[in-house]
Formats: C-alpha cells, sequence, structure tokens
C-alpha cells in the first residue's frame, strides 16, 4: 500500500511518513497494548470493528528522485475533479458490506504532496466520511505537508477543517542534503513551517528526518536532530535512505555516480538516533518511529497490527478480513491520476488489482509487520488466526530465538537490540 506503513518511501522502513496520534482525548495505555484484540464478528461474519481510512493525494511541485512512491507533477492540479472522485469513491464503499455501518477511527491524507490542495477540499472529504460512516471519536486526522507549498493560513484552514494532525517532511536541515535529495523546499522554510503548525494551534505533529545520506556524518545526524527539537515534536520518524529501483537515485547507483554509506556508519547515525530522541523523551515503540508515551500513530499501528483499511485516490491499497479468515483481501486503485478519476467518477470505484494472499505469504506479512514494533507480535493472536505458532512456519524464527536476535515474554515476539540492527535483513528471508 502507497499508505504510510506498507511501502517504502525510498527508505528501509516501509513506514513511510509517520503518524504520531493526536493529543486531543487520546487515551494513554501504550503502543503494545492498542488493537491488541478484535471485537466478535457479526452473525454473517463481518467485522464490525471500526477501520482506518487512507486518502492518496498524488500530487507534487517536484519529483524527489530518491521516491518511488505514487506521485505526480503537473501542469495544473485539477483539485476539484480529483477530489469529486475522492467524494463518489467514498459514497460507493459506503454502500458495500465490507465496510457499511462501520466507523472511522484515523484518517490520513498522504501523497504526493495533500498541502497542494485547500482547506476547504480536504474538509469536504472529512465531512462526506463522517456523513457516510461516522467517526471513532476520539479521530486521529493526520495531513502530510511539505515545507516550502504551505503557509500558517493554509495550517489554519486545515485546522478550522477537521486535521487534528501534520506529518512534515523536513528530511535534512543541511542546505547541502536538501539539494541532494531534490527537495524544493530551503531549511529556513522547514523552520517557518513549524512555526506555522504551532501558531495554527496544532498541539501534536510529526517530524520526517532521512539519514544515511551520501556525504552525510554522524555529527550531521546530530545537528539535525538538535534542530528539529527545537520544536518540541510530540513525534519523529527517522529514515534510513535507500536506493529503490526505478528512481533516479538507483539510475546513478548502476552508472557509479551514487555510492552509499557503509554499514557501519548507519548503524552508529541509527544508534545517536535513539539515544538523542530518548533523552529527549521520545521513545522508540516502531523501527523508524518515536513518541511522546500515549502518542503513537494510531494509523500506522493498525497498519502494523494487520487491521483492516480503506484507501481512497490513485493508486491507493486497501485491505479486509473477515474475522474467521486468516488470509483477507488486497486491493489496489488505477496509479494514473487521470484514469483513476475516470474509473471513480464512472463506476464509483478505481480498483484494478486484487490479491488474496497464500497462507504462508499471510503469515510472513504478519511477523514483518507486527516485528516492526517494538512490543512486536502476539503469539497467540498469531496461532489463533493461523493455527500454529510462529516458529511452526518459519523454522528461522527458532535459531533468532536461541540465538538472541529475538526474545519471547508474555506471549509476545520482539526483536533483541542486535535484532533491530539486523531487521531489514531478517525480514527478507520471511518472504
Amino acid at each position: 500500500m502507497t499508505e504510510r506503513g506498507s511501502t517504502k518511501r525510498g527508505l528501509t522502513e516501509c513506514g513511510l511518513s509517520a503518524s504520531g496520534s493526536t493529543r486531543q482525548g487520546l487515551t494513554h495505555d501504550g503502543a503494545a497494548k492498542r488493537g491488541a484484540t478484535r471485537l466478535g464478528s457479526t452473525p454473517d461474519g463481518r467485522n464490525p470493528e471500526p477501520f482506518s481510512l487512507y486518502v492518496h493525494i498524488p500530487y507534487c511541485v517536484s519529483k524527489c528522485p530518491y521516491c518511488d512512491f505514487n506521485s505526480h507533477v503537473a501542469a495544473r492540479i485539477p483539485e476539484e475533479e480529483y477530489t469529486q472522485a475522492l467524494l463518489r469513491e467514498l459514497r460507493h464503499y459506503s454502500e458495500t458490506e465490507a465496510w457499511a455501518s462501520r466507523p472511522v477511527k484515523t484518517v490520513f491524507f498522504g501523497g504526493g504532496t495533500p498541502s497542494t490542495f485547500q482547506g476547504g477540499s480536504i474538509g469536504a472529504v472529512l465531512d462526506q466520511t463522517r456523513n457516510l460512516f461516522g467517526f471513532d471519536e476520539p479521530t486521529e486526522i493526520t495531513l502530510e505537508a511539505n515545507p516550502g507549498v504551505v503557509d500558517a493560513g493554509r495550517f489554519r484552514d486545515y485546522r478550522s477543517c477537521g486535521v487534528n494532525r501534520i506529518s512534515i517532511g523536513a528530511q535534512t536541515f543541511d542546505p547541502e542534503l536538501l539539494r541532494f535529495l531534490g527537495r524544493v523546499h530551503s531549511a529556513d522554510e522547514t523552520r517557518q513551517a513549524l512555526s506555522g503548525i504551532c501558531e495554527a494551534g496544532f498541539d501534536n505533529f510529526s517530524l520526517d528526518l532521512i539519514y544515511g545520506i551520501p556525504g552525510q556524518t554522524v555529527d550531521g545526524v546530530s545537528r539535525d536532530l538538535a534542530q528539529a527539537l527545537v520544536y518540541e515534536p510530540p513525534h519523529l520518524s527517522a529514515y534510513n535512505l535507500t536506493i529503490e529501483e526505478g528512481t533516479p537515485f538507483h539510475a546513478r547507483y548502476r552508472q557509479g555516480l551514487l555510492r552509499p554509506l557503509d554499514e557501519e556508519v548507519e548503524i552508529e547515525m541509527a544508534g545517536r538516533i535513539q539515544g538523542t530522541l530518548e533523552d529527549a523523551g521520545l521513545e522508540r515503540y516502531e523501527i523508524s518511529n518515536y513518541a511522546s508515551p500515549g502518542l503513537e500513530s494510531r494509523h500506522n499501528l493498525n497498519y502494523w497490527d494487520g487491521g483492516d483499511y480503506l484507501g481512497i485516490g490513485a493508486g491507493a491499497h486497501s485491505y479486509h478480513r473477515r474475522q474467521e479468515d486468516p488470509l483477507g483481501e488486497r486491493w489496489q486503485n488505477e496509479r494514473l491520476p487521470t484514469g483513476y478519476m475516470r474509473l471513480a467518477s464512472g463506476a464509483g470505484h478505481a480498483v484494478t488489482e486484487r490479491e488474496r494472499p497464500e497462507l504462508r505469504q499471510a503469515m510472513a506479512e504478519c511477523l514483518f509487520t507486527g516485528l516492526r514494533m517494538i512490543g512486536g507480535v502476539s503469539v497467540l493472536r498469531f496461532e489463533r488466526r493461523f493455527g500454529t505458532r510462529p516458529e511452526g512456519a518459519f523454522p528461522d524464527v527458532a535459531d533468532w530465538l536461541s540465538g538472541g536476535l529475538l526474545v519471547e515474554d508474555d506471549q509476545r515476539l520482539r526483536f533483541g537490540r542486535q535484532g533491530l540492527l539486523l531487521a531489514n535483513e531478517l525480514f527478507v528471508r520471511l518472504v
């Protein structure tokens, strides 16, 4: 899913942009406990639980050379037409068995650059969602924004229409590295955006940083962290840059024009990040994500915990699983915005691909997403869902346990310290 938590933003961690949960009315029961159980099914097997909604807005001012997300640069952004297609899609799904009569617990506007849209368009989507599904209060409603394409007035508009959390893509405060990454904003524009978020009354927001950038140093990472922490973000994501196939960075890498940092340097950077953020009161609750206690991302936790999510917009992915079905079903929308708008405006949806995973694939994904969380995977839930313990399905898990890469306590399976450092390498062996 191009949604946050399921695909990579040119980064090893699939958690894309961070989502911290909102302060207003949030319970403080901790990341590992949230979503630990499912409600009972209805007599016909439908899932009555609240679900997460992802809204993809694919337009960008420019395409970053490391980005493999479904994003598009357009001379004219067809905001009104695209918004109408989103509203049509919401109407369609409100009348389907899988989603009817189920409230929405989180909303995430991702992209692309959602902050290219006016507050009125964002508000129209939220009003339609409230009218058709209802909100499971308190609802976390997040919008991604890029510095340089949004001002304090726009942030106030977003807050007025119902957005209660902003995710800002700073990436780095180093001017040279911003240019290397192809970012169109400056460090000063990031600072202005962060000030604008606070001025607009957002008391919760998330800030994204990238590390492992060629030319970056460990001390440079420390300087980025210091500048970010000036604004006391309740949530911060730190993603390790990777080179994704099909991107300009990958072409330069194949030509020998781009050389990644040594792994030892990246490990040192990761250690510096964790130590600095934990000293600042931000707890690591997922491989790439840190938050003040109780302010973990409810939207991304739903992905990692295997919950249902509906994706609308160009290229958006969805997932739905009936209570007694261990596999579930995924589907994806048409990726091109023009094709998406044409299909959604006509049929009410724009689905072009559907997939029902094989059993082994579903088990691997359950472990992959669950082990991203520092709290790990519930062994009992895994066994109830699939009829076997994790090591019964994947013999490597037993080896990782005996070697200390994995730890089991309180019926939960989680990475140990060394396992977290090797997580990406271990994940590959699950698939």
